[in-house]
């Protein structure tokens, strides 16, 4: 198979998770012998490709896909989009992605249900593909390389872009005064936001660049936290995966998602209060949940097991027409 793989015009304006995936993934079906070319000025003309793969249902992407189905090119939908929140303002520009997709992946049987239901898409369109991660946050890295770096001997860590519903300042507000450093891995997207978290927070909560995925510093990083925290409004990204896989506990907000993914593993706050946010701290701190996900993330979420199971749902549908 030869597949294309396209996103939103404006995506990678600015680098996050979705972007990395969406290299990572053209990475992987390579790797795994099926050619995958990201659209751009290097990719082939449209009829070189057997499908195209697109992220996101962001506004935009629609129109591009337009054209993809008018070439009569089937297309796989991963969009990316949170089916948990109920009152999304882009709730049309969604099902525009929705109706040109020839198959939508989702990442839990949560989402395909939401999906589903609030949606006008038939069942048989959708399908359940895992997230995947790397298998490196498994495998050791060289000891203490993190902490040696950044002058840390204890700290709590989050990764992911600043950005005000992923409710950064919650943590900063709650933890600033603790023993333990608070260090935040990623850039942001709004730089309001990301002043404000500044601003509010002591010596005790450090701000780090981005750091490419998967290299051997962020592997260290998730490897050596004493714990890791995500109280984002929606589900957390796949970095919880990969502090899974690696086996230190986390704090989490209470999410359909993170239950299903997770199950009773991570310490969830039980309100958006600083008290509530230190009393789940203290519990992962001393150890609740540590290695509890190591085989789960192994036989569900380890690379390329996903990307093969999603090859073969393009496989089939390519096959079928």
């Amino acid at each position: 198979m030869r597949l294309l793989l396209t996103t939103y015009h404006q995506a990678f304006l600015t680098h996050g998770g979705g972007e990395t995936e969406l290299r990572q993934l053209a990475e992987l079906i390579n790797d795994l012998g099926v050619r995958a070319d990201i659209y751009g000025p290097s990719s082939k003309r449209l009829s070189f490709y057997d499908a195209v793969i697109h992220f996101s249902a962001h506004g935009g992407g629609e129109q591009l896909l337009a054209e993809v189905k008018a070439a009569g090119t089937p297309v796989i939908l991963l969009p990316n989009f949170n089916f948990f929140d109920l009152q999304h303002t882009a709730r049309g520009v969604v099902q525009r992605h929705l109706d040109l997709a020839d198959l939508v992946i989702l990442r839990t049987e949560q989402e395909r249900a939401l999906c589903v239901e609030h949606f006008a898409i038939a069942p048989e369109r959708t399908a359940v593909v895992p997230a995947g991660i790397s298998a490196a946050f498994g495998r050791p890295v060289e000891e203490n390389l993190f902490k040696s770096a950044y002058g840390l001997e204890q700290f709590i860590l989050w990764v992911g872009q600043i950005e005000e519903g992923k409710q950064q300042l919650r943590a900063i507000e709650a933890l600033q005064d603790g023993d333990i450093p608070l260090v935040f891995i990623g850039g942001h997207r709004d730089k309001a936001y990301y002043d404000r978290c500044r601003a509010a927070a002591g010596e005790n909560v450090r701000f780090l660049p981005y750091v490419q995925p998967n290299s051997e510093i962020l592997r260290s990083a998730v490897q050596s936290c004493d714990a890791y925290i995500e109280l984002g409004l929606d589900y957390p990204g796949f970095s919880s995966l990969e502090v899974a896989l690696a086996g230190r506990p986390m704090v989490l907000n209470d999410h359909p998602w993170s239950r299903e993914v997770l199950g009773n593993a991570p310490v969830y706050v039980e309100s958006d209060t600083p008290q509530a946010i230190r009393a789940a701290m203290k519990q992962a701190l001393a150890g609740k949940g540590a290695g509890e996900l190591v085989e789960r993330m192994k036989a569900l979420h380890v690379q390329p097991k996903p990307t093969q199971q999603l090859l073969e749902l393009v496989g089939d549908l390519c096959g079928g027409r």
